[in-house]
């Protein structure tokens, strides 16, 4: 297979990346301005988790149908579903489990996913859950023995394509569970100035994403991030399909511009059909790993074909969260979504965005909200 690296921008400077690529866009004649504006979908029904309860799957599965529908503009959700993927596609439902039960994504939404891909035509042998860890996926109440989808994780030893690698001017010091840990042959320069620790610039891709999956619906969970400030759509398939993957989190960058060039990959870019983030429940800090003492119940899913305005959405979400308990914006760790947007992976700005609510009876407001 052919190495998957970064684009153009891995070599240059990343505090300068976003104006070099606004130079080069602009010397190609592409504007930044009157670019069509992007879409968010939302549904949000108080049902769809009962205060101090669980999740109710019946409703969760008509606000994922509503979304889907709304998303791709077909009349029921077999038409929609079989709007994004074919009968003969290997489908991949990329989760965040690292929430556990508390903020990880929450089954229920993926049970009507795989529903809606089976009535596209897609059989369960060729539905694939997956997620980095094991340990993760089962904390947050998947299934292994589901009869809608099959259950996966990386597995440390297996689980990565060496052959298919992302390289970025960035050296990591690999632990047990990077795919070449422990592997001394060939070893550089680099290695003997790390004082014995074992250092690369290559990441390899998952096996499940280089060779497993066509298509792919990303299904993250609103909730903070100490290493991306979100981890949110592009965080949930750049950072957790790759190994030696901590090198792209360091502070002050926080992953900027490296989510977004891994993300613009055809490895990720070139199968992400949709992205649905589990908004059911909001944590504002503590992420990504579970902490009940930021949660809010928030009873709402969003889907979207621009992973950018999902992430940019979510932003906004939680900083408005944030600053009632007077926690510092996630604005300055966030920085990789202008370099998304100068790479034409969506839109991040506000008023570049619309937000649609779904499934009303009503008539909807002039202007939709968020507000609650």
């Amino acid at each position: 297979m052919p190495d998957h690296r970064p684009t153009l921008a891995s070599t240059i400077s990343r505090r300068n990346v976003r104006a070099v690529l606004f130079f080069i866009f602009a010397l190609a004649g592409i504007a930044f301005a009157g670019s069509p504006k992007s879409t968010v979908y939302y549904a949000m029904e108080t049902a769809s988790k009962p205060s101090g309860r669980g999740v109710n799957p019946a409703v969760v599965r008509r606000m994922v149908d509503n979304l889907v529908c709304a998303t791709t503009g077909k009349p029921n959700p077999a038409a929609a579903w079989a709007s994004l993927v074919k009968p003969t596609d290997r489908v991949g439902i990329k989760v965040a489990a690292s929430g556990g039960a508390v903020s990880g994504t929450h089954p229920a939404v993926v049970d009507a996913i795989a529903i809606g891909l089976a009535s596209a035509g897609i059989l369960p042998s060729n539905i694939i859950v997956w997620d980095r860890n094991s340990e993760d996926l089962l904390t947050a109440g998947f299934n292994p023995k589901s009869s809608l989808y099959r259950l996966r994780w990386i597995d440390p030893a297996k689980g990565y394509d060496t052959k298919s690698i992302v390289t970025a001017p960035v050296i990591g010091r690999l632990i047990w569970g990077d795919s070449k840990f422990g592997d001394r042959e060939g070893s550089s320069m680099v290695d003997v100035l790390g004082n014995g620790d074992q250092l690369s610039s290559t990441s390899s891709w998952s096996k499940i994403l280089s060779a497993e999956v066509d298509k792919v619906v990303n299904v993250p969970s609103l909730q903070d991030s100490f290493q991306t400030g979100i981890h949110g759509a592009l965080a949930n398939m750049a950072l957790s399909n790759l190994d030696n993957w901590r090198r792209f989190t360091r502070a002050p960058e926080h992953g900027d511009p490296y989510l977004a060039e891994i993300y613009a990959d055809a490895m990720i870019s070139g199968k992400v059909v949709l992205t649905i983030l589990d908004g059911l429940v909001l944590q504002y800090a503590g992420g990504p790993f579970p902490n009940p003492g930021f949660l809010v119940e928030y009873h709402t899913l969003f889907a979207s074909k621009d992973p950018v305005a999902i992430d940019a959405t979510a932003l906004r979400l939680l900083d408005e969260n944030r600053t009632p308990s007077k926690l510092p914006s996630l604005v300055d760790m966030t920085r990789w979504l202008e370099s998304a947007s100068a790479l034409g992976l969506g839109n991040f700005r506000e008023e570049d965005i619309d937000l649609v609510r779904v499934g009303v009876r009503s008539d909807p407001p002039p202007k939709p909200s968020l507000a609650r």
